[in-house]
């Protein structure tokens, strides 16, 4: 499968974007460089498609949300599977997440704040609603690219 990867894969991901934004939490003037990056970046959500669908037809994605004691919804991100671990309990070991574009998700979460890597001292952040908003607009050309339909082939014999 597409989204299945091996062991070293899955341990080396996103992990030149992480020692940034490791650099960045410590020192906040590093971020102007790091944000592009991590707009560009696939990055992996705890999500599934849900069986619903917007008015275009488009499939409806169900995103793990987190609410805080103030009662405000946050959507957690994470650079890396690693980082997902936070997530994992004895009951829960398995946990659904796709990778998808961070401008992607972004769009998808519009109104709502983004947490980058909870739980991760060295390697988080908060995005707040007019953040990710902004990132998104800034950073529209990050969106990845849907290939054209290949066009049919012409029948060359007469």
């Amino acid at each position: 499968m597409a989204n299945q990867f091996t062991q070293h894969e899955l341990k080396n991901f996103n992990k030149a974007l992480e020692e940034k934004i490791t650099a960045a939490v410590g020192d906040q003037s590093k971020w102007k460089d790091v944000l592009p990056e991590l707009m560009g970046a696939e990055v992996f959500v705890v999500a599934q498609v849900s069986d619903k669908t917007d008015d275009k037809g488009n499939r409806l994605l169900n995103l793990l949300t987190m609410t805080n004691k103030d009662g405000q919804t946050a959507v957690p991100f994470f650079t890396s599977p690693q980082r997902m671990s936070v997530l994992a309990t004895p009951q829960r070991k398995q946990i659904n997440c796709m990778k998808m574009n961070t401008v992607k998700l972004f769009q998808a979460i519009k109104g709502k704040i983004a947490l980058l890597n909870p739980g991760s001292p060295d390697c988080a952040r908060m995005f707040s609603p007019f953040e990710t908003n902004l990132l998104v607009m800034e950073n529209l050309d990050k969106l990845p690219k849907t290939e054209a339909p290949a066009a049919p082939a012409e029948n060359t014999e007469e």
